[in-house]
């Protein structure tokens, strides 16, 4: 049985759907190209320490607002490709398609956010950090890490919105002829997600994978024309 036959698009969707099929496969490779942009932008100035953070922030203001700002929009970008799911699969599944636009819209949320946060308070931190004696120094030191920690909880939250969007799409009945290589990947990079570093390598190196094969599947059940 074809996809076609199973899910119906809504009347007048076509052309928005073909959109949103073709922007996830356009986007597919933006991790990657963001961690190629992160080693460059770096350098040699690795942000291992808090110390080694608020220097580089302090020292390359524009550098630092670059990449927490397009890590953010990363999220941005894929709340289209959210949306299109929602439109695709909101009439024989509105349950599931309220819950991976729901997800997708927290992903976005907390993306942004972090980004927006970080942009503003770990420049100002840095700035500070680079101009101060020593005894201010180490007082900021504390001040920045309590900053990366609420930072490291806002990551969680737009993975985990990510992370639901995966398991959701992986869970689709066996009736919406997702390609099995979709549910697969959506699988292990939801285990990236939950396991140890590197384990988010894993999403790195599989997403770009996940979001063509996705936007391939998206494409086909729309009808030409």
């Amino acid at each position: 049985m074809s996809t076609q036959s199973i899910i119906e698009i809504p009347s007048g969707y076509q052309r928005a759907l073909r959109f949103g099929a073709n922007w996830t496969m356009v986007i597919s490779p933006y991790l990657i190209f963001y961690v190629i942009l992160v080693i460059i932008l770096e350098g040699s100035n690795g942000s291992d320490t808090v110390a080694a953070s608020l220097e580089f922030a302090g020292n390359s203001p524009m550098a630092h607002q670059a990449i927490v700002l397009l890590d953010g929009l990363f999220h941005a970008l894929f709340f289209i490709t959210v949306v299109t799911l929602f439109a695709v699969l909101r009439l024989p599944w509105p349950v599931r398609a309220n819950l991976i636009l729901v997800c997708g819209a927290w992903q976005m949320l907390m993306g942004f956010t972090k980004g927006l946060i970080s942009s503003f308070t770990s420049t100002e931190l840095g700035s500070a950090y680079i101009t101060a004696d020593a005894t201010l120094r180490a007082a900021l030191i504390p001040v920045a890490s309590a900053q990366e920690g609420l930072l490291s909880a806002l990551q969680w939250m737009d993975s985990l919105g990510v992370m639901f969007v995966w398991i959701l799409v992986s869970l689709l009945p066996s009736t919406a002829n997702l390609p099995r290589s979709v549910r697969w990947l959506g699988w292990i990079m939801t285990l990236g997600i939950l396991t140890p570093d590197p384990g988010f390598l894993l999403v790195i190196l599989l997403s770009p994978a996940w979001l063509f094969l996705l936007g391939r599947w998206l494409k086909r059940l729309v009808p030409a024309g």
